[in-house]
Protein backbone atom coordinates (compact mmCIF):
# COMPACT_ATOMS: atom_id res chain seq x y z
CA UNK A 1 0.00 0.00 0.00
CA UNK A 2 2.85 2.38 0.79
CA UNK A 3 4.20 1.94 -2.76
CA UNK A 4 1.01 3.52 -4.07
CA UNK A 5 0.35 6.17 -1.41
CA UNK A 6 3.84 7.50 -0.70
CA UNK A 7 4.36 8.85 -4.26
CA UNK A 8 0.97 10.57 -3.95
CA UNK A 9 2.04 12.18 -0.65
CA UNK A 10 5.31 13.24 -2.31
CA UNK A 11 3.39 14.87 -5.17
CA UNK A 12 1.11 16.59 -2.66
CA UNK A 13 4.20 18.01 -0.93
CA UNK A 14 5.55 19.35 -4.20
CA UNK A 15 2.18 20.92 -4.99
CA UNK A 16 2.08 22.56 -1.55
CA UNK A 17 5.47 24.12 -2.21
CA UNK A 18 4.63 25.23 -5.73
CA UNK A 19 1.15 26.61 -5.07
CA UNK A 20 1.65 28.10 -1.60
CA UNK A 21 0.25 31.46 -2.71
CA UNK A 22 -2.86 29.90 -4.24
CA UNK A 23 -3.47 27.73 -1.17
CA UNK A 24 -3.15 30.76 1.10
CA UNK A 25 -5.50 32.89 -0.98
CA UNK A 26 -8.15 30.22 -1.62
CA UNK A 27 -8.35 28.19 1.54
CA UNK A 28 -6.57 29.20 4.71
CA UNK A 29 -5.80 32.90 4.63
CA UNK A 30 -2.94 34.16 6.75
CA UNK A 31 -1.70 32.00 9.61
CA UNK A 32 -0.96 34.29 12.57
CA UNK A 33 1.68 32.05 14.13
CA UNK A 34 3.56 31.79 10.83
CA UNK A 35 3.37 35.55 10.29
CA UNK A 36 4.75 36.16 13.78
CA UNK A 37 7.74 33.80 13.61
CA UNK A 38 8.52 33.51 9.89
CA UNK A 39 8.17 37.18 9.00
CA UNK A 40 5.63 39.33 7.23
CA UNK A 41 5.35 40.64 3.72
CA UNK A 42 5.54 39.13 0.27
CA UNK A 43 7.10 35.67 0.16
CA UNK A 44 7.31 35.21 3.93
CA UNK A 45 5.17 34.07 6.82
CA UNK A 46 2.27 31.93 5.68
CA UNK A 47 3.81 31.22 2.28
CA UNK A 48 7.02 30.01 3.91
CA UNK A 49 4.98 27.84 6.27
CA UNK A 50 3.28 26.11 3.31
CA UNK A 51 6.67 25.56 1.66
CA UNK A 52 8.09 24.03 4.85
CA UNK A 53 4.97 21.88 5.24
CA UNK A 54 5.36 20.64 1.65
CA UNK A 55 9.03 19.86 2.26
CA UNK A 56 8.11 17.90 5.38
CA UNK A 57 5.52 15.92 3.39
CA UNK A 58 8.15 15.07 0.77
CA UNK A 59 10.66 13.90 3.37
CA UNK A 60 8.08 11.77 5.18
CA UNK A 61 6.89 10.25 1.90
CA UNK A 62 10.43 9.19 0.96
CA UNK A 63 11.06 7.74 4.42
CA UNK A 64 7.73 5.90 4.30
CA UNK A 65 8.46 4.57 0.79
CA UNK A 66 11.75 3.04 1.94
CA UNK A 67 10.21 1.89 5.25
CA UNK A 68 12.55 4.00 7.39
CA UNK A 69 9.93 5.49 9.70
CA UNK A 70 10.29 4.27 13.29
CA UNK A 71 7.66 2.05 14.84
CA UNK A 72 6.47 0.38 11.64
CA UNK A 73 5.36 -3.22 11.37
CA UNK A 74 8.64 -4.25 9.76
CA UNK A 75 10.65 -3.19 12.82
CA UNK A 76 8.79 -5.65 15.05
CA UNK A 77 9.32 -8.74 12.92
CA UNK A 78 11.26 -11.57 14.47
CA UNK A 79 13.75 -13.59 12.51
CA UNK A 80 12.88 -17.23 11.84
CA UNK A 81 14.71 -19.76 13.99
CA UNK A 82 17.41 -21.62 12.08
CA UNK A 83 17.94 -24.66 14.24
CA UNK A 84 15.84 -27.76 13.57
CA UNK A 85 15.42 -28.34 17.30
CA UNK A 86 14.17 -24.82 17.88
CA UNK A 87 11.80 -25.11 14.92
CA UNK A 88 10.28 -28.29 16.39
CA UNK A 89 9.83 -26.61 19.79
CA UNK A 90 8.22 -23.54 18.33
Amino acid sequence: MRFFLSPLVFIAGILCMKYSVVITEQFSGKIDLAEKYLGTGIGAGTYTWWKLFGLLLCILAVLWFFNKLPGGAATQQLSAPTSMIIQMLV
